[in-house]
């Protein structure tokens, strides 16, 4: 019987990255829909009753882990998530396995010889065990993002995160500004400071994170403070909350 999925994202860039993958992976699969939001899903999987579900746990409507309560058991989940916190979560729920985003083509490789066992062999699900979820964990909270996916207009973009000279939220999205230019990005501030290098990148106000090496300096004015970087004209404020680390400088 051939292999099943549905793709649960509501990026679509990151789900077209996603579809593109599989194609390449596992030719096989039959994607025999996609869905934008919590609802939809779980119509287009009663409807489709897929073998997989690819499951995004941040999406509008119902949360992914939520979701997860309402597919079959005999269904095989994979959560995507942007968070890697999230990994033990997900396997709690009963994934087979999960990808973190920015979507890796080895790790991908790996999701989809698990998929392809446990369909094979499903008295003898390949699941990782809670010490290897953990020790996952561990590892992608111990080494800083090094680089990025971001959107320029209908492009996907691969920037450094050297590059950037810094972050700034703007409604649902996160501005990407490099000495080249902007982009942007479905990560929020708190995500993305969790995963930078804190040698390196520093929140100086609710909304904005700046590389460091890119301040040619910081004024003071009227108790206000303001950083100003190399190859931009403008000045970014410090809100009063951020200002102690840099009043020794």
């Amino acid at each position: 019987m051939a292999s099943t999925a549905i793709l649960v994202e509501d990026e679509p860039l990151l789900r077209a990255e996603l579809r593109d993958h599989l194609a390449v992976q596992w030719p096989e699969l039959e994607i025999l829909a996609e869905a934008e939001n919590g609802v939809e899903a779980i119509r287009m999987i009663d409807l489709h009753q897929p073998k997989i579900v690819f499951l995004d746990i941040q999406i509008p409507g119902i949360n992914g882990l939520d979701l997860a309560q309402h597919i079959p058991e005999d269904t095989q989940i994979v959560f995507v998530t942007a968070y890697a916190e999230h990994a033990l979560k997900a396997f709690e729920a009963g994934a087979a396995d999960y990808l973190v985003k920015p979507i890796d083509v080895n790790r991908i490789a790996t999701t989809v010889r698990r998929l392809k066992a446990r369909a094979t062999e499903l008295t003898k699900p390949i699941r990782p065990t809670t010490a290897e979820w953990q020790h996952v964990m561990s590892a992608k909270v111990l080494s800083p993002l090094k680089w990025i996916k971001a959107s320029v207009g209908d492009t996907v973009r691969l920037i450094m995160v050297d590059d950037v000279l810094y972050f700034n939220a703007s409604d649902k999205y996160t501005r990407v500004v490099t000495k080249a230019g902007e982009a942007v990005i479905r990560l929020t501030l708190k995500h993305l400071i969790d995963q930078l290098d804190s040698d390196h990148f520093a929140q100086i106000h609710r909304s904005t994170i700046v590389n460091l090496r890119a301040i040619d300096r910081i004024e003071r004015t009227d108790g206000a403070m303001f950083v100003y970087l190399h190859h931009k004209a403008e000045k970014l404020a410090v809100s009063e909350s951020f200002m102690k680390q840099f009043r020794q400088m």
